[in-house]
């Protein structure tokens, strides 16, 4: 289970890949916004961080993973009628 917070209009969770590296993951708009929802994965070097659109980075996640981050994108951005999140 993803921990979400805000982080001014953004929500933020913390994410283990499917490598078993943390990542993160930053949604600030609806599923059909191809930047909606950003991936933020360890590159190559050390201490690098790598951004990049959710959409292109499905691999990098377990599938628990991927269905919790779409289901918070449509509670918090999209039109669906799924009730708000509870967010601090």
């Amino acid at each position: 289970m993803i921990t979400w917070q805000r982080q001014g209009a953004a929500i933020v969770g913390a994410v283990k890949l499917a490598s078993g590296r943390a990542g993160r993951v930053v949604i600030v708009a609806a599923r059909d916004n191809p930047k909606g929802a950003m991936l933020i994965a360890p590159g190559a070097a050390p201490g690098e961080m790598r951004p990049s659109p959710l959409q292109d980075d499905l691999d990098a996640l377990e599938p628990t993973a991927l269905i919790e981050i779409l289901c918070m994108q449509e509670r918090v951005f999209g039109n669906a009628p799924l009730p708000p999140p509870d967010i601090v």
